[in-house]
């Protein structure tokens, strides 16, 4: 499938283009992209560029965050990044 034939979301293409700018093609939280972004919903687009070949998913990382009862826990974050075709599309 041929970039032309992609058809992107202007999320999609806003993500694409956000993590095409970055210095560097680390694996990044989809939640700190979807702040970043100011994008509700983020794990759909993600979900969307994975299908599409444009990013691929990176190792879990662990965070300490607080639940709902005010406790201290460890939460699991899935990572993506650009995949080689998501480097190189054109938007």
């Amino acid at each position: 499938m041929d970039s032309e034939d992609l058809i992107l979301t202007d999320n999609c293409k806003r993500v694409l283009k956000y993590l095409q700018s970055l210095d560097e093609n680390i694996p990044r939280v989809g939640k700190d992209i979807g702040e970043a972004l100011n994008i509700k919903g983020i794990y759909s687009v993600l979900t969307s560029l994975f299908n599409k070949g444009l990013v691929v998913k990176g190792n879990s990382i662990s965070r300490k965050v607080i639940n709902g009862k005010g406790q201290e826990v460890e939460k699991e974050y899935v990572t993506y990044l650009l995949s080689d075709r998501g480097i190189n599309f054109n938007i």
